[in-house]
């Protein structure tokens, strides 16, 4: 409570205990929501009629659902990153990193990542 407080200054900016209680589960469950996955994605390619393999790639993530939707997604990725910035900047730059490194030749990032078949059966 006391980083969360001098993180996010609730209290000195006038909420309520019950309005910090629900902004420190809000930071909870983002946090709860991170994940590793593993795997190959699926890429449409302009040569090819059925997607096709990626090369294997590792992405650490914040993700809505880890059991309902185990995958990243880019336009998300940001406004996660806009909180656990202010949280925790070591994390998010290493999350921000793992979003980098699947940039491919000609710098575009899928914009979902859904690695490996756990992922794909969802």
């Amino acid at each position: 409570e006391r980083r969360f407080e001098e993180t996010f200054g609730l209290g000195r900016k006038g909420f309520p205990p019950p309005q910090r209680r629900f902004a420190q589960a809000a930071l909870s469950d983002m946090l709860g929501g991170m994940g590793y996955f593993h795997g190959r994605s699926l890429v449409q390619s302009p040569l090819q009629e059925q997607p096709v393999p990626a090369p294997e790639a590792a992405l650490f993530t914040a993700v809505p659902s880890r059991s309902f939707f185990p995958r990243g997604f880019l336009w998300d990725e940001g406004f996660h990153q806009l909180l656990l910035a202010r949280w925790d900047p070591a994390l998010s730059r290493e999350v921000i990193a793992h979003w980098l490194d699947l940039m491919n030749a000609e710098g575009w990032i899928p914009r979902e990542q859904i690695l490996g078949e756990e992922a794909r059966a969802k």
